[in-house]
């Protein structure tokens, strides 16, 4: 018996992995003077796609690497003063009816942990899946509050951006091998 619980232990997962091997996150806030956009292409990620049509997903990237075309801005973001704390932004979640390979298009749900100046909130998640290659493509967009997540949020002339900023990635997964 106890070989058998060592075994079930060491088993690898069962299904197919995933990688990220190339894609974009990006934020929108916005000022009533102008719209600030936010862009990374350092984003690691993976996924384990089950057999019953689970998919387990985490993909992040450092802060840091956001570039808004504005060097001034990105030398001075307001997250600069917790990004040693919290350099990472996070989602993990789960979608469910995800057979895989995929054979067309859908849409699906991610039940979703959004993690943000090591600030924890659920959300749900509307991701499109297009088959690509060996793998898929996952496309999404929501919205979060910049105060929810205890973000001091950044002014210009006295005026502070919009609690809301929205949250955007194009990512593509390939089945590792």
């Amino acid at each position: 018996m106890l070989a058998l619980v060592a075994v079930l232990l060491c088993a690898p997962p069962v299904g197919q992995l995933l990688e990220l091997r190339e894609g974009t996150l990006t934020y929108i806030v916005v000022h009533k003077l102008h719209e600030v956009r936010g862009t990374t292409r350092q984003v690691e990620g993976r996924a384990l796609a089950q057999p019953d049509g689970t998919v387990r997903v985490q993909v992040r990237a450092k802060v840091a690497s956001f570039d808004s075309g504005n060097s001034n801005r990105d030398e001075h973001p307001p997250w600069r003063a917790w990004s040693p704390l919290a350099p990472v932004a996070e989602v993990r979640g789960t979608l469910s009816g995800v057979n895989l390979p995929l054979r067309q298009g859908q849409e699906a749900t991610m039940h979703a942990t959004v993690e943000l100046n090591g600030e924890k909130q659920a959300q749900d998640v509307a991701v499109k899946l297009e088959p690509a290659d060996a793998g898929v493509r996952a496309t999404f967009s929501f919205p979060i509050s910049l105060d929810a997540f205890k973000v001091e949020r950044p002014e210009l002339l006295l005026i502070k951006v919009e609690d809301r900023a929205t949250i955007s990635g194009d990512l593509r997964f390939e089945a590792t091998k």
